[in-house]
């Protein structure tokens, strides 16, 4: 007796990392990707256990799509093949619409906001300048573009730090870009963070691309790559040493393995109350090696 639920579900924590109980309705179903924020409700899946167990799963903000067949020889019959597709085809289009709107209003706030000053909390604490960033409501606003240019979402950060992506947005691929435009030639930075990306801008005064999270590293590499093959890339990776399998890091040099592009990341003191990662905490720490 096969126990499809567990097959299905092994193979979403296979392709996605998340671990959850499918429910076989042929319906499309939405849940978290494990390495964005709570609730941020990014992958979907559709099961269903007819005259051949099958189902398709993917990532909305990493791209991957995949389909499943459980292990029997029957190969199910075309209206099964045909609903299961119905319902990818309305998650796809359902995702693009809420992109559009989301880049529209992207830009409406943009329009409204007002340029940032070091005024603001977050970067004051974070000690780096305000350049390409505006204030909305007291919020900071960090603005996401397509490597053609074009604005599709914004990072709200809060002066607590508290950091936000319009609801529907897309992120895959995209990025916060300190400098006029990504070269064409010489070297490019892409780092996680704002702060980061900053506090590399500003000290090297070079181009530097905020990927905003670490699963967005290797999509953007990929995009800027795919644009400007003659562009020398470095990745610049928090380290997160304090966390299992230091996420920072092995996004990092997974994107840098991927585009051939070179690696850095920030030595830390590894005291027992080291709470450093990126190279924005470095800067700001007297016990960090520099």
């Amino acid at each position: 007796m096969f126990d499809y639920h567990r097959q299905f579900a092994d193979a979403i924590f296979h392709d996605i990392g998340a671990i959850i109980e499918p429910i076989a309705d042929g319906q499309l179903h939405r849940f978290d990707d494990p390495s964005g924020k709570h609730r941020n409700r990014a992958c979907w899946y559709v099961f269903h256990l007819d005259s051949r167990p099958a189902g398709a799963y993917g990532n909305w903000r990493t791209g991957i799509q995949s389909t499943w067949r459980g292990d029997t020889p029957n190969h199910g019959t075309r209206v099964e093949r045909e609903h299961t597709s119905e319902l990818v085809r309305q998650a796809r289009e359902k995702r693009e619409r809420q992109n559009a709107a989301a880049a529209e209003r992207a830009k409406f706030i943009w329009n409204q906001a007002q340029p940032a000053t070091l005024a603001h909390e977050y970067l004051a604490s974070k000690k780096i300048p305000a350049i390409g960033l505006r204030v909305y409501q007291s919020t900071l606003l960090a603005p996401l573009r397509s490597v053609s240019g074009e604005l599709v979402n914004l990072q709200r950060i809060y002066p607590d730090g508290t950091k936000r992506f319009l609801h529907g947005g897309r992120v895959t691929g995209t990025f916060w870009l300190l400098g006029r435009e990504v070269p064409r030639s010489g070297k490019l930075y892409i780092a996680e963070g704002v702060a980061t990306a900053a506090t590399i801008a500003n000290t090297l005064h070079t181009p530097v691309v905020a990927a905003m999270t670490a699963g967005n590293i290797l999509p953007v590499a990929q995009s800027i790559r795919g644009h400007h093959p003659e562009l020398s890339i470095v990745i610049a990776a928090d380290n997160d040493h304090a966390t299992p399998g230091n996420p920072g890091l092995s996004k990092g040099m997974e994107a840098a393995r991927q585009v051939q592009a070179g690696l850095t990341w920030p030595t830390v003191c590894h005291l027992p109350d080291c709470r450093c990662t990126d190279f924005n905490d470095t800067a700001n720490c007297e016990r960090s090696p520099q």
